[in-house]
């Protein structure tokens, strides 16, 4: 099947969360499909990820991913020069961590404030799907605040590729609509650079 190719456009997610709730994890995952849980964790400071991502429509989208150092309750603010940049965010947390998931409101209540557009797409990814019979926080419980927050949930596992497909899909398509195009200053620093295609 033929696919266009990504208009000039690049679109600049941010991905945040608890410390340790797999952020990394599921973007090496995702881009590259060669994440090993058995692989030693190191926190992350800060890297960049660079991929191409299919849309709902056929075509394709470019997306720079930038993977922040985990948050702590204490400090579960994003860094300004993001906040001025962003497109998009994706909030990650670990169903078997609970407080992962109750920082997750501090996180959004600073991004509403301090985010310099107006219309931001965002998600949520509640990981670790496979550790199921570890779980402390509820579908119940995140389903009803991402309702009353108007973002989009799902729970994946960085251990399964095809869990990861549907979101990043869906929040490439919501940054990029048909009708209108939005055009945003460069974001510095480039790193870790990946093509994907994610094919349902």
């Amino acid at each position: 099947m033929l696919r266009s190719v990504p208009s000039g456009k690049t679109n600049k997610v941010i991905v945040c969360g608890f410390q340790g709730c797999g952020k990394t994890a599921i973007l090496e995952q995702l881009i590259y499909g060669n994440w090993n849980l058995e692989k030693n964790i190191h926190p992350t400071i800060e890297d960049v990820y660079s991929a191409i991502v299919d849309n709902d429509r056929g075509g394709k989208e470019k997306i720079y991913f930038y993977d922040t150092a985990g948050m702590k309750p204490s400090h579960c603010e994003i860094p300004r020069a993001y906040l001025t940049a962003a497109d998009g965010f994706v909030l990650v947390y670990a169903i078997n961590n609970a407080e992962s998931f109750s920082i997750l409101d501090q996180i959004k209540k600073d991004i509403d404030k301090n985010k310099d557009k107006k219309d931001v797409s965002m998600i949520v990814l509640g990981n670790k799907l496979d550790l199921q019979r570890d779980r402390q926080v509820t579908l119940d419980t995140v389903k009803n605040w991402a309702l009353k927050e108007k973002v989009k949930h799902y729970e994946v596992s960085a251990a399964e590729r095809r869990t990861l497909l549907e979101p990043f899909i869906y929040l490439a398509s919501k940054m990029n609509p048909p009708p209108g195009k939005s055009g945003f200053p460069q974001l510095g620093r480039k790193g870790k650079a990946g093509n994907i295609t994610m094919e349902l």
